[in-house]
C-alpha cells in the first residue's frame, strides 16, 4: 500500500449548477442542500467535497471527530456553537471545529469546500 494518496475534484461545482439545454428548467432540484461526495480515505482523514448552490444550507449537526473545512470556491458562512457570529470561509481559508461541536453551513453563492474528517 502506498504512503501517499492523490485526490482530485475538490473544487468541482454542484452538478445542479451547470445546466444544459436538455435540463432547463431543472425539475430534480427539490432541497436546498449541498452535494456531499467522499473523494478519498487516507491515513488519518476522510476527504469530502461539499458542493453548494447559492443559498444551499447544511443545517445544525456535529461530527464525532474533529473536522477541518477548507474553502475551494465561492463563499460559505459557518455558524459554530459558542461563536458570536458566523465564520466566513473563502478560497484559501479554513476552519477547524472540534469533535461534537454543533455547526451549520450556508452558501452565500455557488461554492465548494473540502471537508477533512480527522481520525
Amino acid at each position: 500500500m502506498a504512503d501517499w494518496t492523490y485526490i482530485d475534484g475538490l473544487a468541482d461545482a454542484h452538478p445542479g449548477i451547470e445546466k444544459t439545454n436538455y435540463e432547463i428548467p431543472r425539475t430534480d432540484i427539490k432541497q436546498a442542500k449541498p452535494e456531499v461526495d467522499l473523494r478519498g480515505v487516507t491515513d488519518g482523514a476522510r476527504v469530502i467535497r461539499l458542493a453548494f448552490r447559492d443559498g444551499d444550507v447544511m443545517p445544525d449537526h456535529h461530527a464525532a471527530a474533529p473536522i477541518l473545512i477548507m474553502g475551494q470556491t465561492g463563499t460559505v458562512d459557518i455558524s459554530v456553537e459558542g461563536a458570536d457570529a458566523p465564520v466566513t470561509v473563502t478560497p484559501g481559508t479554513g476552519l477547524h471545529i472540534g469533535a461534537k461541536i454543533t455547526h451549520s453551513l450556508t452558501a452565500l453563492e455557488s461554492a465548494t469546500v473540502t471537508l477533512l474528517v480527522l481520525d
